[in-house]
C-alpha cells in the first residue's frame, strides 16, 4: 500500500471542488439557445399569439388540455418555450 502525500490529495480536492464550482456559475449564468428555447414575446411575433395568453396557459396544472410547458433558467423571472412544442401546437392553429 502507497500512501498519499497530504498535500497532493488537497491540491486535488480543490481541483475537483474549484471544477464544480465553474460548473455551477455556469450554469447560473446560463442563457437558454435560441433556436431551441423562445420566450413569449418571440411566439406572439413569430405566431401572431398574445404573449399574456401563452404565459397564462403556462401557468396551468399540466394535466389541463390547454396547459403550455414552460422552464426558467438561472432562477429568473422569464420564461422559456420549447420550440418544436410551441410549433406543434400553433402550426395546426394558423
Amino acid at each position: 500500500m502507497s500512501s498519499q502525500d497530504p498535500k497532493e490529495t488537497l491540491l486535488e480536492t480543490i481541483a475537483i471542488l474549484e471544477s464544480k464550482m465553474d460548473f455551477l456559475l455556469r450554469a447560473f449564468n446560463a442563457k437558454p439557445d435560441k433556436s431551441r428555447y423562445m420566450t413569449a414575446q418571440d411566439i406572439e411575433a413569430e405566431f401572431r399569439i398574445l404573449q399574456r395568453t401563452v404565459l397564462n396557459r403556462s401557468n396551468l396544472p399540466p394535466a389541463h388540455k390547454q396547459f403550455i410547458p414552460s422552464l426558467r433558467v438561472g432562477g429568473g423571472r422569464r420564461k422559456y418555450f420549447d420550440r418544436k412544442v410551441i410549433e406543434r401546437l400553433f402550426s395546426a392553429n394558423v
